[in-house]
């Protein structure tokens, strides 16, 4: 039995009801395993599920008379992340024996863990897995040092989504995950419309204030990211991060993301964190040239299923 009460069976995510309990345990997670890192923070999961967090998801959660204490969800076709607060860690081989029999017909299992979190690590090789393939990189920035200093470009100057016209807001996005060639994916498309943008503005925790933006000298939003604060454990995370193809290569994505700094700064956050795949160079340079330090890594580690 948990600090937080008498554990109960995992259950599936329903719908609307059930996000407020995620919320709380993506807060709590970030606040109680502090210094590791965690898979969500709230703004991942409201970033994940905005337009569909009404419906049924492929998410467990497994709850206490306290709370939610642990979650599940696949990302892909046999590939799973999992989170657990730190006093119900022995959940770790029911999660996994779960997402194996869900994941069974796939014929393996790969699990993200953080290459900083020993215990997690060491749980999945008792279960049989093996570090299989790189996953992301994740850098934090301590908001009470001196953030770097960088001026607008002529003509470029900085804002918030405040007042936006929602479907420009919507094609900023779209322009920066519509060419994604820099880094070797030349197919990938953003999905992502003005009603999809709509309904992240009526998501908890999304603050129009936080999303930043850079305007050109003719009014396009060229640069752009969210900010997602947590005031319970005082670290806001950067999702997502981009610029338009058309103006990569002049540090615009700095300036947003620095504005963002300084306004978590102002709400009373300490750190700041962002990830990214790992083989994103453009993004690891960009996020180093804000001040952020790389703390931690990712990695799949991999089971065949029988």
């Amino acid at each position: 039995m948990g600090a937080s009460g008498q554990e109960c069976p995992s259950r599936p995510y329903l719908g609307a009801d059930d996000l407020a309990p995620l919320l709380s345990f993506g807060s709590r997670a970030f606040a109680e395993r502090f210094p590791l890192n965690a898979n969500w923070h709230p703004g991942d999961f409201v970033w994940e599920l905005h337009a569909r967090c009404d419906q049924p998801q492929p998410i467990l959660m497994w709850g206490s008379t306290g709370g939610v204490t642990a979650v599940s969800g696949f990302t892909g076709p046999g590939q799973l992340l999992f989170e657990v607060l730190p006093d119900s860690e022995r959940l770790v081989p029911e999660i996994v024996a779960d997402a194996e029999n869900a994941a069974r017909a796939q014929g393996e299992l790969s699990i993200r863990a953080f290459e900083s979190d020993v215990r997690r690590v060491a749980a999945l090789e008792r279960l049989g897995y093996r570090r299989s393939a790189p996953e992301g990189v994740w850098f934090r920035l301590d908001l009470s040092a001196p953030l770097p200093s960088f001026d607008p470009p002529e003509g470029f100057s900085v804002r918030d989504s405040v007042g936006v016209d929602p479907a420009a807001r919507a094609a900023a996005h779209r322009d920066a995950w519509n060419d994604l060639s820099r880094i070797g994916l030349p197919n990938a498309r953003s999905a992502f419309t003005t009603e999809s943008y709509l309904s992240l503005r009526a998501a908890p925790v999304y603050d129009p204030a936080l999303d930043i933006l850079v305007q050109g000298p003719d009014g396009l939003m060229v640069a752009n990211c969210i900010c997602w604060a947590d005031a319970h454990s005082g670290i806001g995370v950067f999702e997502p991060v981009g610029t338009h193809a058309a103006f990569r290569g002049r540090r615009l994505a700095r300036l947003a993301i620095l504005e963002g700094c300084r306004r978590l700064l102002v709400r009373g956050h300490g750190w700041a964190r962002v990830g990214t795949a790992h083989f994103n160079a453009p993004a690891i340079s960009a996020y180093r040239a804000c001040g952020f330090e790389p703390y931690d890594r990712t990695s799949w580690w991999t089971k065949a299923l029988t």
